[in-house]
């Protein structure tokens, strides 16, 4: 299995959970989460929505890989049965 960390959160940009953490953690605290978002994704796409938001949520606390790997899972397994 990949490391968490190295999973593709974003298919898009192509960005994975580690380059978008680092992104959210080094962004101004104080911006909101859609411009966060375009950040990472460089698009409006709302597919990689639930996993992104929670590593949004929790970039001051730890992170739980576990679920965001899960998230990811569930909405690649989505965008397949399209």
């Amino acid at each position: 299995m990949k490391n968490i960390e190295q999973k593709i959160i974003c298919e898009c940009a192509n960005k994975t959970v580690m380059e978008a953490e680092r992104i959210f953690c080094e962004a101004d605290p104080n911006i909101p989460y859609k411009k966060a978002k375009k950040l990472v994704t460089l698009c409006n796409k709302t597919c990689c929505i639930t996993p992104l938001m929670a590593l949004f949520m929790v970039r001051e606390q730890n992170v739980d890989y576990e679920k965001i790997s899960l998230l990811i899972d569930e909405r690649d397994k989505l965008l397949k049965a399209q």
